[in-house]
């Protein structure tokens, strides 16, 4: 299902939109809304670089100021009254992926059920790539000028 289509989930919370008793409209939340929460929990988990999509995309992506490549790099699929996510990340070097990546798939999962009260089936996590940790960037940067 594309980011412009709707999926339409009913709220199970009581009295979520409910007058007494009787439903009096639903609730519709688009992908492209899912995918900002799973972007955002993702990014603020430490150990987390970046999304990732297909590299040479991406990089022209960067080129351009593209904040599309996130889009790409998120996946939502539909099952019942459940979704399952695949995100794709890169992480910093030398962080552990087996808790790294439980942790991204635990928060994933929280962060989705706590915002839209959809349950999440599961979260795939695809590592594309490793990238330098900041200070070793800036340490190997500020070396190369002293040179």
């Amino acid at each position: 299902m594309s980011n412009t289509q709707q999926a339409e989930f009913v709220s199970t919370v009581p009295g979520a939109y409910e007058v007494n008793g009787a439903a009096v409209g639903t609730i519709r939340i688009l992908d492209g809304a899912i995918s900002t929460i799973v972007k955002r929990t993702v990014l603020g988990i430490e150990g987390v670089a970046r999304l990732s999509g297909s590299s040479l995309i991406d990089d022209f992506a960067d080129l351009v100021r593209s904040k599309r490549m996130q889009d790409r790099s998120i996946q939502i699929e539909h099952k019942d009254k459940s979704v399952a996510v695949t995100v794709a990340v890169n992480p910093y070097f030398g962080y552990k992926f087996p808790p790294l990546i439980a942790e991204i798939q635990r928060k994933v999962a929280d962060a989705v059920l706590e915002m839209t009260g959809i349950k999440v089936s599961s979260v795939n996590v695809d590592v594309k790539g490793i990238e330098d940790p900041p200070e070793e960037e800036e340490s190997a940067e500020s070396g190369k000028e002293t040179e």
